[in-house]
């Protein structure tokens, strides 16, 4: 199977994620089976190679060709340093609610009690089953407020369950919340619009980069 998709081009840090489900998988199950098949390039990353981090302007250029839920999902991970796992699962199951953004008040009109607000992202949505805190400053949280003021007026009743991220208002709902795959999607689009080309992961980079800046500072 491995040599079969190496003759297709599939590059070997694509072909181990298939080595390490399978172990996990017979773990689970208690089977003890050797997996020692040697895959070239397991350790390499051929599409990060050149992969940069986004400019300030450039970001600002994404989020200009961002739709207002992009915008948000763009901002959560630039600006706040979330997976887009934590704005939506896999499943779409569970998602970031309103209610983990604390200084979000949502009464006659929707407005924030202090800037930068904090965010809560839940044990269910951390990568390490562990709650953690954020921030969400005020260039974010305009484009959160948008965003809800936007399904307000289209007749939605916006409560701290509610999910941050919400799925359209056309088609069939499925899921409760925005799956991680549509949430990419949305960014993906966005990038592409701004005629960039990188994944949307690097916005993490972004508020990584950020982070150090600021610290150094």
């Amino acid at each position: 199977f491995i040599r079969d998709l190496e003759k297709k081009g599939k590059a070997g840090s694509y072909l181990a994620r298939f080595k390490r489900v399978l172990r996990s998988w017979t773990r689970y199950h208690n089977i003890d089976v050797k997996l020692d098949i040697n895959i070239a390039g397991e350790n390499e990353s051929p599409t990060l190679v050149n992969e940069r981090v986004p400019s300030k302007d450039e970001l600002g250029k994404i989020l200009r060709k961002a739709s207002p839920r992009g915008r948000v999902a763009i901002s959560m991970m630039a600006f706040t340093g979330l997976r887009p796992e934590s704005l939506g699962n896999y499943e779409g199951t569970d998602g970031l609610r309103l209610g983990d953004i604390k200084d979000l008040n949502l009464n006659d009109s929707i407005e924030f009690s202090k800037i930068p607000a904090t965010v809560v992202v839940r044990n269910r949505l951390s990568k390490a089953s562990n709650q953690y805190f954020s921030f969400i400053p005020e260039e974010g949280a305009t484009y959160i407020k948008e965003y809800l003021e936007e399904r307000r007026k289209a007749g939605e009743l916006l409560m701290e369950d509610s999910p941050l991220m919400q799925l359209d208002s056309r088609g069939v709902k499925t899921n409760n919340y925005l799956r991680t795959a549509l949430v990419t999607r949305d960014i993906r689009d966005a990038i592409q619009r701004a005629g960039l080309k990188m994944r949307p992961y690097v916005l993490r980079a972004y508020f990584a980069t950020a982070m150090d800046i600021a610290e150094s500072k």
